[in-house]
């Protein structure tokens, strides 16, 4: 289903490396949430997906895992920022800032994609899904 959209939409295909589910089977342990199944699909199926200026639309798990406790750990981060505990960052739009799932009571929630901005550490709703 995601090779056949993003192909559609120009997307270089041969270019994927998927993602073991055991990769993304431990973020969730990592972090203590259940990931939407949208993410673990894409993930499985293409794996991490780059933009054409470099940008990582989404991430691959090492990365996911890298970001999310950067911004969780951070000492700069906490002392500048709201908290992250509620965001689960899965990309990122080329320019510093973030996108992640709201994460309400230890889910993922896969209907609520929102944009951190890095300038002003304002957190804005997209109304994106990852519906394939």
């Amino acid at each position: 289903m995601w090779s056949a959209l993003l192909q559609d939409v120009g997307v270089n295909v041969l270019a994927f490396v998927p993602e073991a589910m055991t990769d993304i089977l431990r973020l969730e342990q990592v972090f203590q949430v259940v990931l939407p199944d949208q993410l673990k699909d894409l993930l499985v199926e293409v794996g991490p997906i780059s933009g054409r200026y470099g940008e990582g639309i989404v991430w691959g798990t090492e990365e996911i895992e890298k970001q999310n406790h950067l911004m969780r750990a951070s000492a700069d981060f906490r002392s500048l920022s709201m908290s992250f505990e509620q965001l689960f960052f899965f990309g990122d739009l080329g320019n510093g800032n973030l996108v992640g799932f709201r994460i309400l009571q230890g889910e993922v929630d896969a209907l609520s994609v929102f944009k951190w901005d890095h300038e002003s550490d304002s957190r804005l709703s997209l109304y994106l899904t990852l519906e394939g």
